[in-house]
């Protein structure tokens, strides 16, 4: 079964392309859709910018993706590492880099003050290059 078949997704070959650039090595990256369209320009596949930012979308709402906005990106990023972990962000580069999970103790939290309960936190770190 595909990674695309397991996530519930119908399989096209915009979302195959797509899924190949994004999954085939098993390396974690971060990537803008436009990113993921410059790649596909230069491996010769015709794909359109919409269908690009539809498809991974739809890769987000399957669970195969995590978004990643923040102040400092000129543009959302996706992470394939779906693990729980945290961000650094080099402000000068625009480089996202993975923080591994249990580098942050997040025992230290504080706790909501009504009563909810803390489902998720997400923290980017903002560096500068010297």
């Amino acid at each position: 079964m595909s990674l695309l078949e397991f996530a519930g997704l119908r399989i096209t070959q915009p979302r195959l392309q797509i899924a190949r650039i994004l999954f085939a090595d098993g390396e974690h990256r971060h990537v803008s859709a436009e990113q993921v369209y410059g790649q596909l320009q230069m491996t010769g596949k015709r794909i359109a910018l919409a269908t690009v930012y539809n498809t991974l979308g739809r890769f987000v709402d399957a669970g195969l993706l995590h978004p990643i906005s923040a102040r400092g990106l000129d543009a959302t990023l996706f992470d394939t590492n779906m693990a729980p972990h945290h961000h650094f962000l080099n402000e000068t580069t625009g480089e996202l880099t993975d923080i591994p999970e249990g580098e942050v103790p997040l025992d230290l939290l504080p706790k909501p003050g009504d009563d909810s309960e803390i489902l998720s936190c997400e923290l980017v770190i903002r560096t500068q290059a010297k």
